[in-house]
């Protein structure tokens, strides 16, 4: 008897141990703001860091946060590598400066690129680089301006013009510094982030595609993945050192920090943490919201995005130069497509519109508990899904869409439209100045060739179509233009499109580089007043304006409710430390590096390694072809001290929480040591803007021996490696 009660006394041990070393090794959800992270230090450190908070922010030294770098103003991540201003950040994040740069017969795309040498470094016109000085808690101020401008102003333009208020004061009070103020859990408090804004940025090395995009379209989101998608840039200064338009006279910049690089790897259980600019999140969001993006947003862009793609991938499959200038479209065009229907599909399986219900259920039940003070903000729910009901009954969110790709993107002609739009002001006044009509026209003629750069008028033409038949499709009434009227009016009217648009590009000045010139030697109003495409654009301008002033008054009661919502939730969860929603604000998340299964029966290691890039070899997908260099390197076996036990390694796992924007961020070991750059996530758990997958949800990520293994070995650029820190 002894004996077994010794026995039963051990398993019942063992099973506390074994729960409590699971629940140390899970997954922590949060995107948590970079200047109150030392409200988690103890857990991250119990996680295996060996850091303090003040090595990773501090306004007083140098730390982590001074070499985290958000690119174009909140696009993507980035990270500088050497004392030198060099910046490494993801081949995708950089593909539309390494196409600026391309052409047929220096295809930098295709075949790479690598600066000799400082001179060589290719400037990229209205790139920008931001790296974050402080962070201050500013919602006493800011409630206080919003107070004083009183509710007259719907809630986001109050925020607006508060924000904007104390960003200027600040950036009054310290010149040479950029300042904006950003709302955090859906404007129940507000943040102040100070930077230092860099203007000069320049290109020095990317990988050909075959490497930085190897995989394609198949492999995006998916695992295993054996992509070395990194490129990287420099941050220049003026000879002061002080940020600085681009000048022939500037130097780079030399950091406060820069992240030191540890070859030595790390396995499974290990420690990570990373460090970025993530984009947007929804963790706030009511169940309302998971319900539109599923069965709303997600069908119109797999329909009508879906349809784009196959415009640009068989045009880019026929002519060498729409490859040259539409790849970074069709990147976008692919990554977004299979964002949102991939998170349809994450949100059935997970159930996430459930759990969310399930989380209003419990907030009606603590309302219920003190129901004099709670219930009023419960109520918010009634509104939020209200709102989401008026979007859907008038098709708002297919009608906005479909008007934008029709005046915004991924059309090109709305970009000269737009561009010469202060000429066609101009003609139209009723008091026209002809002196200032010819001196806007000989602008615009300098500047032709720029504006139709690029340009593949029957490309164009077919996107337009697509945008135009959705918007007829979704059009509730008649009203925007007589034309779509007669057209809506047809039975076979998707049949009649294609002619209307081709109708409008070809008797359309701004769909012809040809017409545009002759047009601007002798500006007519005539022939403005006939072209079908300005036309058109200046109705869907006129629509698209009175569709905002129709949904403004829907909006500010939705995002007020959204805000008390929010803060009832805060409320609830008063006890737990709870993190804003991403909103291209530095964040620090933290997790490990770990494999997953995504299905029964199947279990993904955490680790790729280049004889996984041999294996993937196929000749007939462009996607999947390997450079001569590389696979001599492989044959060879020739991977000098960036080679494990196992071989090359190319990517690894992490069960870091990030989204879109973490794109090009870096991946830290225990020690804050550069590991790797971060550049996906895993199709399974595309849900994670609403809710975080614990068991599912990972962070692919490039290793950053691959990295510095490319530089090295398969391009030869070892100035480049000789001036990072590299442990």
């Amino acid at each position: 008897m002894a004996l077994k009660r010794k026995s039963a006394y051990f398993i019942s041990l063992l099973a506390i141990l074994l729960v409590s070393l699971h629940n140390q090794l899970r997954a922590d959800e949060g995107m948590w703001l970079i200047s109150l992270i030392s409200r988690n230090m103890e857990q991250m450190q119990n996680m295996g860091l060996k850091l303090s908070a003040e090595d990773i922010y501090s306004v007083n030294k140098s730390c982590l946060k001074d070499a985290v770098v958000l690119l174009d103003d909140g696009s993507c991540s980035a990270e500088i590598i050497s004392p030198n201003g060099l910046v490494l950040t993801n081949h995708h994040c950089a593909v539309g400066d390494i196409q600026l740069h391309s052409s047929t017969e220096h295809n930098f795309l295709r075949d790479g690129f690598w600066a000799a040498d400082y001179e060589s470094e290719l400037h990229i016109p209205g790139k920008t680089a931001l790296i974050l000085k402080r962070v201050e808690d500013v919602t006493p101020r800011v409630k206080e301006l919003m107070q004083r401008n009183g509710d007259e102003i719907d809630l986001l333009e109050n925020v607006a013009e508060a924000s904007k208020t104390v960003a200027e004061e600040v950036m009054q009070a310290e010149k040479g510094i950029y300042a904006n103020v950003v709302p955090m859990y859906n404007n129940n408090e507000f943040y102040l982030f100070v930077y230092n804004r860099f203007l000069d940025v320049r290109l020095v090395g990317a990988p050909p595609e075959s490497i930085g995009n190897f995989g394609g379209d198949v492999d995006n989101w998916h695992w295993p993945r054996h992509t070395g998608d990194f490129a990287l840039l420099r941050i220049y200064t003026s000879p002061d050192g002080q940020p600085a338009e681009y000048d022939k006279r500037n130097k780079p910049y030399a950091p406060k920090y820069h992240f030191p690089v540890s070859l030595q790897g790390l396995k499974e259980g290990d420690f990570t943490m990373v460090i970025g600019y993530p984009g947007l999140t929804r963790r706030f969001a009511p169940s309302f919201h998971a319900a539109h993006e599923r069965d709303v947003v997600a069908p119109w862009v797999e329909r009508t995005w879906g349809a784009f793609i196959e415009v640009v991938k068989q045009a880019m499959q026929e002519d060498e130069r729409v490859r040259v200038n539409y790849t970074d479209t069709h990147d976008m065009l692919v990554n977004f497509w299979q964002k949102d229907t991939y998170q349809a599909q994450s949100i059935r399986r997970f159930n996430v519109e459930e759990k969310l219900r399930q989380r209003e259920d419990s907030l009606y039940q603590w309302a219920m508990e003190d129901s004099i003070n709670r219930m009023g903000r419960v109520e918010a729910l009634k509104s939020l899904d209200k709102y989401f009901q008026f979007l859907r009954n008038n098709r708002y969110e297919e009608l906005f869409r479909s008007i934008s790709t029709l005046v915004q993107w991924p059309s090109k002609v709305s970009g000269i439209i737009e561009a010469s739009s202060d000429l066609v002001f101009l003609m139209l006044e009723e008091k026209t100045s002809k002196r200032k009509i010819r001196r806007e026209a000989k602008r615009l003629a300098k500047i032709k060739e720029s504006l139709f750069e690029g340009f593949f008028p029957q490309v164009d033409q077919s996107i337009y179509s697509i945008g135009l038949a959705s918007l007829i499709r979704n059009l509730p009434y008649d009203g925007v233009s007589p034309l779509i009227d007669d057209i809506r009016k047809e039975e076979h009217s998707e049949l009649i499109i294609p002619l209307v648009a081709d109708y409008f590009y070809h008797n359309s000045i701004f769909a012809s580089p040809e017409k545009y010139g002759d047009f601007l030697r002798k500006p007519n109003v005539d022939t403005l007043l006939k072209d079908p495409l300005l036309m058109m654009y200046v109705r869907l301008l006129s629509y698209n304006e009175m569709l905002h002033d129709t949904l403004a008054y829907h909006k500010n009661i939705y995002q007020k409710s959204l805000r008390d919502f929010s803060s009832a939730l805060l409320e609830m969860n008063q006890e737990k430390l709870q993190y804003p929603d991403a909103n291209s604000t530095m964040r620090l998340s933290y997790g490990k590096v770990i494999g997953y299964s995504p299905r029964d029966g199947v279990y993904y290691r955490p680790f790729t390694y280049l004889k996984g890039v041999i294996e993937k070899e196929n000749p007939s997908q462009e996607i999947f072809e390997i450079p001569e260099k590389l696979k001599a390197l492989w044959n060879r076996r020739d991977f000098d001290r960036y080679a494990d036990a196992n071989g090359m390694p190319v990517c690894f796992l992490t069960d870091n929480d990030i989204t879109n924007g973490n794109s090009g961020s870096p991946v830290l070991n225990a020690n804050g040591q550069l590991v790797g750059v971060a550049f996906d996530g895993n199709y399974e758990a595309m849900a994670c803007d609403f809710i975080f997958e614990p068991d599912m949800q990972r962070t692919i990520v490039t290793d950053i021996r691959y990295v510095l293994f490319i530089i090295d070995k398969f391009a030869g650029a070892h100035r480049l490696i000789e001036e990072m820190t590299i442990l």
